[in-house]
């Protein structure tokens, strides 16, 4: 049985995002092995009970700390060591460098995944133009091993690493985000509502775009359209660009939003709302929020970021606004509250366009290609 270890920076991004495609690699015959920063058990309960091997690693996500950095890159080779997988999947910045690294030195097969650029590209500050430079240059290594393959979710990060990096164009592919699965996501006909719902739902950090749709909110309210801005999601309290809790309290009680928290079941959330809204100039991949509300039929409204317009094309599934325009997005936001023939057509077209081209079968399958086409070079 070959051995295909996973390595991600967080035990609760593999599981929302990578679990179906591990376990059909698993029901392929891999053996799974998963190394990441693993915070509490009951994760590592659920990968165990699926037959996964779990890792812990030393390593902090949001962390620029070189110390702390090269403690979790000795950390994980010692673990990639003993695991000898025959095929090492990177998913995320730290574990790519890192893993790529030691299978550069090992000439062993790796899977480096680009799930979105993230914030080391989109900053300008000194100390991030210094970050990137030399994130690039460690990619150029990396690349420099014959058995690496680089997976991208959309088309404009894979030519902009491309260029940058200078990877052979053979080396590289799109697979597109990770996938739905239209059968668990059924497509439903909006409910009406009193007062239409929008609903927000991601980390909760200044550049997912939640701060545009709230100055939005208030241009429109004082045009006397109102709707129910519903927010849930992931608190970031560690992070630089984190929403301070306090603010979002603020907003709950002014009215701004309904603040809801964490939620365990975004699809019930997607189902009782009129519109979804990501308003991010965050480096997206294919973001899963938009993947799930263009299966359940919602049309969708997002910023000219990322991966947003590879799901999203403006007019047809959803609108798509220039970034950083609050004022922009008021207007094409009060178009769709006002018209919800148009929501019922693009939300149609929303389903259709992700089981052409976002099922989850889809993307299950170019992986395992994949894998059997790296393990084999």
């Amino acid at each position: 049985m070959k051995r295909l270890c996973y390595f991600v920076n967080s035990d609760w991004y593999f599981d929302l995002h990578w679990t179906e495609r591990a376990v059909a690699a698993r029901d392929a015959g891999y053996e799974i092995h998963i190394i990441s920063h693993f915070i509490g058990e009951e994760i590592i309960k659920k990968f165990k009970t699926l037959g996964f091997i779990c890792h812990n690693v030393s390593l902090v996500a949001q962390s620029f700390n070189i110390f702390v950095f090269f403690r979790a890159f000795l950390n994980a080779r010692k673990i990639i060591k003993e695991i000898n997988p025959d095929l090492l999947h990177c998913i995320t910045l730290k574990p790519c460098l890192i893993g790529g690294v030691n299978a550069r030195r090992s000439n062993s097969p790796v899977v480096i995944s680009f799930v979105g650029l993230g914030r080391i590209f989109l900053y300008n500050t000194v100390p991030m133009r210094i970050l990137r430079a030399l994130t690039v240059l460690v990619y150029k290594y990396i690349a420099g091993n014959k058995r690496s393959v680089f997976i991208f979710e959309h088309d404009k990060d894979r030519r902009k690493i491309s260029r940058l990096v200078g990877i052979d164009y053979h080396k590289t592919i799109v697979i597109e985000g990770a996938g739905i699965n239209p059968d668990i996501y059924k497509f439903s006909i909006e409910k009406k509502h009193e007062i239409p719902i929008v609903l927000f739902a991601s980390r909760m950090l200044w550049s997912k775009g939640l701060g545009d749709l709230i100055e939005a909110k208030k241009i429109l309210r004082q045009k006397n359209i109102h709707f129910v801005l519903n927010v849930a999601g992931i608190l970031a309290e560690d992070d630089k660009d984190a929403i301070p809790l306090e603010l979002i309290h603020h907003w709950h009680h002014e009215g701004l939003i309904n603040w809801l928290g964490r939620s365990s079941n975004v699809y019930e959330l997607i189902q009782k709302s009129n519109i979804v809204a990501l308003p991010s100039i965050y480096p997206e991949g294919v973001p899963r929020l938009l993947l799930e509300a263009s299966s359940v039929g919602r049309a969708c409204i997002a910023y000219d970021t990322g991966g947003c317009d590879s799901l999203i094309i403006h007019n047809y599934n959803g609108l798509i606004v220039k970034s950083n325009s609050a004022q922009e997005l008021a207007v094409e936001l009060e178009h769709l509250l006002k018209n919800p023939q148009i929501r019922l057509e693009m939300g149609a077209n929303g389903r259709k366009r992700v089981k052409e081209l976002f099922s989850s079968i889809l993307v299950i399958n170019k992986t395992l290609q994949i894998y059997k086409d790296t393990i084999g070079c």
